[in-house]
């Protein structure tokens, strides 16, 4: 940048002219200043040296007003009565903030076909990008999303066939790890305890998990397969519990798909006097801290929500300051082998696996 003539009047640097003087683009000098965990150090230390000497600084307020910019960002959860998604939630708005961007939380219950309107007014009152739970299914939101172009991140689930950016887990390989542990253990007679799967891809995936797995392991039993009329029902895990106790006492397995149906099993079976794993092992699904509180302790599916929601805004951030975020990103989901899981009583040949 020229020096100014005498009376003239003082010029204030501009991106541009930092980038010039730099060496490197105005995309890098951006990302310095916005995110700087982005650019290698060597880099980002030549930008911000030069735009030293040229004495530039950002002005976010006049940034944010050129661009129209809100720095609002959307989430939108089923609910709020989930440990897992306060974890995904608190992980997702940290990030944001660090980086100034407000998080706005928006729930929606568990019916991913009709969620629409709510989604819809949100990015109206200024959201530049949202984080949704789950696999979208609503056809008119698909398409305002797309004609509005604003990055969007869905979480929870392995969605490769996604049109938006993903950071998920695979609940179907996750049941059927643990369904093939179970067999293992010697257990032949299984149940399951599901939420609804019309409108949630994470249940479906893990209802066809078990299917399947009963399937490859050729498992030669009825398919006891139990859909609870809502995600929160641990009376309809208890009822089951119950009925499988008087009606399918062969039964020695019981997979539940979230720890909340789990931890209602096990309370249920010790109330009828069942010794948990001896009669019948339990298990559960998302780890949360409750599930380790359980006498016997929980073995459940340890799915990484606050990490989930970390890197879901580090996408957000890197697609909207033009970057190229991985499309698609699937996080480890190990079993977590607790106390409610052991042989059957029928088979006390085989060796209980304790965690060490």
């Amino acid at each position: 940048m020229p020096a100014p003539t005498p009376g003239s009047p003082v010029k204030r640097a501009s991106v541009k002219d930092v980038a010039q003087a730099a060496g490197v683009s105005v995309a890098t000098v951006s990302r310095s200043f916005n995110l700087p965990q982005t650019v290698r150090p060597e880099l980002r230390e030549r930008v911000f040296a030069t735009a030293e000497h040229l004495g530039y600084s950002p002005n976010p307020s006049a940034k944010a007003l050129r661009l129209q910019r809100t720095r609002i960002v959307g989430a939108v959860f089923p609910s709020m009565n989930h440990g897992i998604y306060a974890q995904m939630l608190n992980g997702f708005q940290t990030e944001l903030s660090r980086e100034g961007y407000l998080t706005v939380l928006v729930t929606v219950g568990f019916d991913n076909t009709n969620i629409h309107d709510p989604v819809r007014r949100l990015v109206e009152h200024g959201a530049e990008a949202l984080m949704i739970v789950g696999q979208i299914e609503d056809r008119r939101l698909v398409a305002y999303l797309e004609r509005t172009r604003i990055p969007v991140v869905c979480t929870y689930s392995k969605l490769p066939d996604n049109p938006f950016l993903t950071v998920g887990v695979d609940n179907y390989d996750a049941v059927q790890r643990m369904v093939a542990y179970l067999h293992g253990l010697g257990h032949r007679e299984f149940a399951m305890i599901c939420g609804r799967t019309q409108t949630n891809d994470r249940q479906r995936a893990r209802r066809q998990a078990f299917i399947d797995a009963m399937a490859s392991l050729r498992i030669d039993s009825p398919l006891r397969i139990f859909e609870a009329p809502d995600h929160t029902s641990t009376d309809f895990a208890a009822g089951v519990t119950r009925a499988l106790h008087t009606e399918h006492p062969e039964v020695t397995a019981l997979v539940c798909t979230s720890d909340m149906y789990g931890i209602a099993a096990i309370h249920t079976a010790q109330k009828m006097g069942l010794d948990v794993p001896r009669d019948l092992s339990i298990t559960g699904f998302d780890s949360q801290g409750v599930s380790a509180l359980t006498s016997p302790e929980l073995t459940t599916i340890a799915v990484p929500g606050l990490q989930m929601g970390q890197q879901a805004a580090h996408s957000i951030l890197l697609a909207m300051n033009g970057d190229t975020p991985v499309r698609h990103i699937d996080l480890e989901i190990p079993l977590v082998i607790r106390e409610s899981c052991g042989p059957p009583p029928y088979n006390r040949s085989f060796s209980e696996t304790r965690p060490t």
